[in-house]
């Protein structure tokens, strides 16, 4: 007797399939996706409104980026964690995965978590503030934002630069504005046969009558030192923090002239030739 069998209805079972999985999870992940759009929402909502709180402008600005990056973070993780929950996990299975991968997370992130340290380092011990302008592994600008991770500079031609925590921690650090007043130093050069006394006094009176110095601290030139078949006089004039490079620039430029309307010669550069 031949029985003909009837054929697999492979259509009919991954259709029933997907009718069962829409039964038993699509409420759950329907659920989740909105809970999902809904906390991203409002995290950005809260960030929006610390940044416009007064309580949180009285708050230190080099503490302010430090809180925003974290609480961002924070807030985000928080919101991964329900989304899980809702679709179903629970949540000693989330603790037991995350402490099962503590180790290998930390082990891959051990750069950032050595920026974090870094940040921390910054916050508490404060070698810098927003606003100050610094000088720190080969690149210098004024400190926009001391972040988690990374602190952001911005330089004198518009450019941000980000460096990341543990370098900003482990290097040497020139902060230029942490105090109040600064010095110019400029270097003079003079023919060799001046007279040094008249090349001082003439740097001198120029310095005296310029606005911008601190009138409590007179200026000082001196003669330096001789080299490059020149005579090298030094003058250092104090002044204001914020007015260094106006001060700096005025100097340059009116020493030169105060030099040469009284007869100073001013050596050009000279480079030797040998023939052979």
């Amino acid at each position: 007797m031949l029985i003909l069998s009837t054929p697999p209805q492979t259509g009919v079972g991954v259709l029933d399939t997907i009718i069962e999985f829409c039964v038993n999870y699509g409420l759950k992940l329907a659920g989740a996706l909105l809970v999902l759009l809904i906390g991203i929402w409002m995290v950005k909502f809260i960030i929006r409104l610390m940044r416009r709180s007064k309580w949180f402008k009285k708050v230190d600005k080099d503490v302010q980026g430090f809180v925003f990056s974290a609480t961002r973070l924070l807030l985000y993780l928080l919101v991964i964690v329900i989304v899980i929950s809702i679709m179903g996990v629970p949540m000693a299975s989330i603790i037991a995965v995350i402490a099962s991968c503590g180790v290998a997370v930390g082990l891959a992130l051990q750069g950032s978590l050595s920026n974090l340290a870094g940040g921390l380092m910054l916050i508490i011990f404060k070698p810098f503030h927003v606003g100050d302008y610094i000088v720190t592994n080969g690149y210098e600008g004024t400190v926009e934002e001391i972040g988690v991770f990374s602190t952001s500079l911005v330089t004198v031609d518009n450019r941000r630069i980000i460096i990341p925590n543990a370098a900003v921690s482990n290097s040497s650090i020139a902060n230029a504005t942490h105090y109040k007043t600064r010095r110019v130093d400029l270097i003079f050069k003079t023919g060799m046969d001046e007279d040094s006394s008249k090349v001082t006094g003439i740097l001198t009176n120029m310095a005296k009558k310029h606005e911008n110095r601190l009138k409590d601290m007179e200026p000082e030139a001196r003669f330096d030192s001789f080299g490059e078949g020149c005579a090298k006089y030094h003058l250092r004039v104090w002044c204001k923090t914020e007015d260094y490079w106006e001060l700096y620039y005025a100097l340059l430029d009116e020493g030169k002239k105060a030099l040469v309307e009284n007869g100073v010669e001013i050596p050009l550069p000279q480079m030797a030739v040998h023939n052979s």
